[in-house]
């Protein structure tokens, strides 16, 4: 009877595993606050705290670290510079930025899955 039980208990457990499904987030730091992109019609949330103020990071491990905490595992990051310009054999001018994304992952249920990928077509 116990070899049942286990046996039930880890069916279910892989069933459960077998059925999550992950959410994939862009997280920018900029500014000391992080601003989260989930793919749908919104503009990139920032992160409020329970004032409803955003919440300020004293560096980007904090902010990584806060990520953590929430669930959230680091998948890769992604660098895109902006800008341009002419540096010449006599000098010349150049003007660029370079933003830093880092793209995280949590798992879902499917419906929390769906409501958001039902909001991120395009509509024209």
């Amino acid at each position: 009877m116990k070899k049942l039980l286990v046996l039930c208990f880890l069916l279910l457990l892989t069933s459960q595993l077998v059925n999550a499904k992950k959410l994939y987030v862009e997280m920018e730091y900029k500014k000391n606050s992080i601003r989260l992109d989930d793919g749908s019609n919104k503009k990139p949330q920032t992160i409020k705290g329970s004032d409803g103020e955003d919440l300020k990071f004293n560096s980007l491990i904090a902010a990584l670290n806060y990520m953590s905490l929430q669930g959230w595992e680091l998948v890769e990051t992604k660098s895109v510079t902006n800008g341009g310009g002419y540096v010449g054999a006599y000098g010349g001018a150049s003007s660029t930025s370079t933003t830093v994304y880092y793209i995280f992952c949590r798992e879902v249920t499917d419906e929390e899955l769906k409501a958001i990928v039902n909001n991120s077509y395009k509509k024209d």
